[in-house]
């Protein structure tokens, strides 16, 4: 079952926080976090609605799990690039890698 988006803006704050994660309590718990420091978060269930629903002309950052239901972080990461996106990602993961970890390059353990 997808969740909805949520979004928590806290005023004059410029630059939104993208939380993509198919675990809704990691997204929460995010969201939560962020807005308690100050800034806009915003969380998506999957990579493919991300791409449908985020205005990536807004400045940021994105917050991604790699490993996710449908498309994963990494493809997620490609389509950004290949879209010209200059959206800095930081992954996070509670399966990394050594490889996985050589793939990207901001990578933090959930674990």
């Amino acid at each position: 079952m997808a969740e909805e988006t949520q979004e928590q803006v806290v005023p004059n704050t410029r630059d939104l926080i993208r939380i993509v994660d198919d675990d809704p309590t990691i997204c929460e718990s995010f969201c939560y976090l962020m807005t308690a420091e100050g800034w806009a978060a915003s969380s998506y269930s999957s990579a493919e609605e991300f791409l449908q629903k985020d205005d990536r002309l807004r400045p940021g950052c994105l917050v991604l799990d790699v490993q996710l239901d449908g498309m994963s972080g990494l493809t997620l990461q490609q389509e950004l690039t290949e879209l010209s996106s200059d959206l800095p990602i930081i992954f996070v993961s509670a399966y990394g890698s050594i490889e996985m970890a050589e793939a990207v390059r901001n990578f933090v353990s959930k674990g």
